[in-house]
């Protein structure tokens, strides 16, 4: 089959990336002939389409009048439509799968592949299609003010980088994007998790479009670490540093754990901020390459993930319970999903610092932890296996063009 994969970024930012280089990878090696569509950035990884590639757009935080000059792709990008014509003079994809192509792309490069007759599938990452600022998350909960298309509540809100300004440009994006039906070129979603599947209906997707789909997920020994390490006394968090995954909660996690410590990998708005807590026993790492990450996790007794918004799968847990780690984790999203409490791990309700902490503290005492682990680590074996993923994903693409004729 030639399977064109849609994404703003073709390099490694995130566990968007993740999944979508992942799905490369995995269907390549089953024998399809996988081309790619993206944002050109320097950073980006080989493709052999990268020549028809999106030009680049700044929208990073800080403004200036070239970003201005800018908005009107941010609404709906003519020049990445342009280019996707372009691609598809070169190779005709019998399935489109689409990621996350925020204002980087915009729906406007749905419309060449529906002139060109190519079914199209999306993978629910984040909630774009129905809350301005994807994450379903403002003013440190989750928020679904914006639930039946009423929009001018995240410039009400303030949702968008705590901006009223980067609000009323969401809001826009948003009605505009509803008034041309952006979507409507999507004949099957894929959900990763049963919460997701359940989210989407709630806004309206017709069940009969929705396709429930868990993220594959490879053992770190097939990623180059082949040690199995006997479990050192410390916990661990690791992520993105900011508010929605519930980082502000960690210090008083740390201080309930005391004297053991909880590390914690990754980089983020609020580093400077965890940085300067001043509590002993929680040591700050930084950024850490896949493998000394891996290697960590798989010393750590713990992973705690204390999110405070709708967690779409959870990567983290899961590569933690593959690592048969045991996870105390936030009751919320899909979280739930893989940390069964008391059977896959512990949980807790979102926001508790102390309800979280002293779960911790539990799972690196009670000798059942690794019990939990060990069933964690079926569970995702079963659920994340990336050839069942893989059969998955072509039972869905065969589906979405039974449905394009």
């Amino acid at each position: 089959m030639r399977i064109l994969l849609v994404n703003a970024f073709h390099w490694l930012k995130g566990g968007v990336e993740r999944t979508y280089f992942d799905e490369s990878r995995w269907l390549a090696a089953a024998g399809h002939e996988v081309a790619h569509f993206a944002v050109r950035d320097p950073r980006n990884l080989p493709s052999p389409t990268a020549k028809h590639f999106a030009p680049p757009a700044d929208f990073t935080e800080g403004g200036g009048l070239g970003q201005i000059a800018q908005l009107p792709r941010v609404f709906w990008s003519a020049p990445a439509a342009r280019a996707m014509d372009g691609l598809l003079d070169e190779f005709r994809p019998d399935v489109a799968h689409f990621h996350a192509p925020s204002r980087h792309l915009t729906p406007s490069v749905f419309e060449p592949l529906a002139r060109a007759g190519v079914p199209v599938v999306m993978t629910l990452h984040d909630w774009k299609p129905w809350c301005t600022n994807r994450i379903l998350f403002a003013h440190d909960g989750p928020c679904e003010r914006c639930k039946g298309g009423r929009h001018w509540r995240s410039l009400a809100t303030g949702c968008v980088q705590e901006s009223r300004a980067r609000s009323a440009i969401g809001m826009v994006e948003a009605y505009l994007h509803e008034a041309r039906h952006a979507y409507d070129s999507v004949r099957l979603w894929i959900a990763p998790s049963r919460f997701v599947l359940d989210k989407a209906i709630e806004f309206g997707v017709p069940r009969a479009r929705l396709r429930l789909l868990s993220h594959g997920v490879e053992p770190a020994t097939e990623k180059g670490s082949t040690r199995e390490m006997a479990p050192d006394r410390f916990a661990l968090f690791a992520g993105r540093l900011s508010v929605e995954k519930g980082v502000r909660l960690l210090p008083a996690i740390a201080a309930a754990i005391a004297p053991a410590p909880l590390r914690v990998a990754g980089e983020g708005p609020l580093g400077d901020w965890l940085q300067g807590q001043g509590v002993a026993n929680l040591q700050r790492l930084g950024h850490l390459e896949d493998a000394t990450l891996a290697d960590l996790r798989a010393r750590s007794a713990a992973v705690v993930a204390p999110s405070l918004f709708y967690e779409h799968f959870g990567y983290t847990v899961a590569e933690a319970l593959l690592d048969a780690r045991p996870v105390v984790a936030a009751r919320i999203g899909g979280l739930p999903e893989l940390v069964e409490h008391e059977v896959t791990g512990l949980v807790a309700p979102p926001g508790d610092a102390a309800a979280i902490g002293a779960l911790l503290k539990r799972a690196l005492e009670d000798p059942r932890a690794p019990s939990w682990g060990e069933a964690g680590r079926a569970r995702v074996r079963e659920v994340g296996d990336p050839a069942r993923h893989v059969n998955g994903l072509l039972a869905i693409y065969n589906e979405a063009k039974a449905r394009a004729t």
